[in-house]
């Protein structure tokens, strides 16, 4: 019960409403994002404090504390699992994480949620330009008797319309999840490639000239195409694929075992430029007639060289040119630009498989165990509890603790950032945690029993907190007036009432309603116990060895307990002349 209402109403507060389940945030109370305090997970390598992930870490805990332990934490886990499959599946953004790529300063599993919700929005994008797709084109073939009954398009009707158009234009509905066409676009642009590598291989630009433009954004300023003069646009691109550390990871390794070789560094450099040849075919579909050199003032300015030159008439003309390493021979850019057809983004083959990738984030859920997924977490519960013991010793304001409290924050940072601490040093983190906690917990007490909050007298309290204050962070404490001092009579007092409890005497109140002297005598506790031993400490300052030898200090101590009598001294002497 207790883990379905966390689930429900903790984790998923848009569970509770059809409405929310867009992925809107429900919680308007998070941490500013500028705050020292939410911005710690970046140290921590853990999640932001209003992050599912870091809500998960708290829930788990709670879990295995309270309700269930490790089966709790199972269940739980399950429960979570199959709910990132439902919110994949029904194109639900996950709440509580931030758009965009995978933030890598953060814990891998929160790595993870990302990729996934980044997969979510990819796909529901893309199910809606569908679905804006089947209504144009329905609009389209019949734009005044979309509304008359019996003219209205079927099923048969929408496939017979689409052969019409040719496998060139295929439309974007055509495109499904479940085909495996749906990631190979060779079929489909075979015309249009066969005409671009004609082009790429003869160099003429009257072909490509006559195709018409498709994928264009909006056009670039007052740039225009070197050969024909037409205006540049900007086109249409596939955004580059999103990664998590560990995918990174393994995308270095294949690129370090294809070795120095000159083979080995030329099929590297084709691989890291798929998101390039992508870049070239749209443009090269939104310019047609362009050239290498008007992809180069688009794609890297800093590689097109202008200067001013005169020509033959003597006039000052600008002349560009490719930079240096632009030129190089094999240049890789030279190669995927003559490699690159005329094909928009929307008919390319897609750089991020979003349905892929959200399987494979989903298998990776499924198969972390409790122990696994408490590594994976511990960065965001260490992380909760420095929140919380800043938190507290706020109220306390105690400065060894502050001190305490960022020597924590180091260590702890200096850690976790290593992809697998050591357990010691984890347990030293978290001991380091528990002495704080005592401390505060140590503070208040004193706090308490002292009465601070209590003192009208101002100079009462002022000595009072500083008495408490010493007792917290020095070993030894003077306190001043004895026992007719502010802090004395309440020690004193502290010390009746541990005697009376411990002889289980009746309270003073009482004793001071007994009739007779003799029997509140016999009902009366001494204020303190009885001593277990007595200390004894001489002091003094006296020449020695000679009545006209420098003043030495001197010490004698003594002590005496039931089974033991020790004495010791220190003594000095004068060596001047002896």
């Amino acid at each position: 019960m207790m883990s379905s209402i966390l689930f429900s109403w903790f984790l998923f507060p848009d569970a509770a409403s059809e409405k929310l389940l867009d992925g809107t945030s429900t919680d308007n109370n998070n941490p500013s994002s500028e705050s020292e305090e939410y911005n710690l997970y970046n140290q921590f390598k853990s999640a932001p404090s209003d992050s599912l992930t870091y809500k998960l870490a708290l829930c788990l805990c709670m879990i295995n504390f309270y309700h269930g332990g490790l089966k709790g934490v199972a269940h739980l886990w399950q429960e979570f699992v199959l709910e990132m499959r439902f919110r994949w599946e029904n194109n639900f953004l996950i709440p509580g994480l931030a758009s965009g790529a995978p933030d890598l300063r953060c814990c891998l599993l929160h790595q993870k949620l990302q990729m996934l919700n980044c997969c979510i929005e990819r796909k529901k994008a893309r199910d809606e330009k569908k679905k804006t797709s089947t209504s144009d084109n329905l609009t389209n073939i019949y734009p005044g008797d979309a509304g008359k009954p019996g003219d209205q398009l079927g099923p048969d009707n929408v496939k017979d319309m689409d052969k019409e158009k040719g496998e060139v234009g295929k439309s974007w509905d055509s495109w499904s999840d479940s085909e495996e066409e749906f990631f190979e676009c060779l079929s489909d642009t075979e015309e249009l490639k066969g005409n671009g590598q004609e082009t790429g291989k003869k160099g003429g630009l009257k072909e490509m000239a006559n195709l018409k433009p498709e994928g264009r954004l909006h056009q670039h300023g007052k740039l225009t195409l070197l050969h024909n003069g037409e205006p540049l646009y900007i086109p249409v691109t596939q955004e580059p694929a999103p990664m998590t550390e560990d995918l990174l990871e393994e995308q270095s390794e294949v690129l370090a075992k294809l070795g120095t070789s000159a083979e080995g560094a030329h099929l590297r450099a084709r691989m890291q430029s798929a998101c390039l040849l992508s870049d070239m075919e749209s443009f090269k579909a939104a310019n047609p007639g362009c050239c290498l050199e008007d992809f180069v003032r688009w794609y890297s300015p800093r590689d097109y060289i202008e200067e001013e030159v005169i020509d033959e008439k003597g006039n000052t003309v600008l002349k560009g040119e490719l930079s240096a390493r632009m030129k190089i021979p094999s240049n890789m850019w030279v190669e995927a630009w003559e490699t690159a057809k005329p094909v928009p983004a929307r008919r390319q083959r897609r750089l991020f498989d979003d349905t892929r990738e959200a399987e494979k984030v989903l298998h990776y859920l499924a198969v972390q165990k409790p122990a696994d997924l408490a590594r994976h977490l511990l960065p965001c519960i260490i992380h909760a509890a420095v929140l919380k013991v800043k938190e507290e010793e706020s109220v306390e304001n105690i400065s060894s603790v502050k001190k305490i409290i960022k020597q924590i924050i180091s260590h702890s940072s200096k850690v976790l950032h290593f992809p697998n601490p050591e357990d010691k040093k984890l347990e030293e983190i978290i001991h380091q945690i528990t002495s704080v906690e005592a401390l505060i917990a140590r503070a208040r007490s004193l706090k308490a029993k002292f009465g601070t909050e209590k003192c009208e007298q101002e100079e009462e309290k002022e000595d009072l907190e500083r008495f408490v204050s010493c007792l917290l962070e020095q070993p030894e404490v003077l306190v001043v007036g004895a026992g007719r001092g502010h802090a004395g009579r309440i020690i004193h007092k502290l010390f009746v009432n541990a005697q009376r409890a411990a002889a289980l005497a009746p309270p003073e109140e009482e004793l001071k309603r007994m009739g007779s002297p003799e029997e509140r005598r016999q009902n009366s506790v001494s204020d303190f116990p009885p001593p277990a031993g007595r200390e004894l400490i001489l002091r003094t300052t006296v020449p020695r060895p000679a009545p006209y030898s420098r003043a030495l200090p001197q010490r004698m101590y003594s002590v005496l307990t039931k089974e033991d009598f020790r004495l010791a001294g220190a003594f000095s002497s004068d060596t001047s002349f002896f």
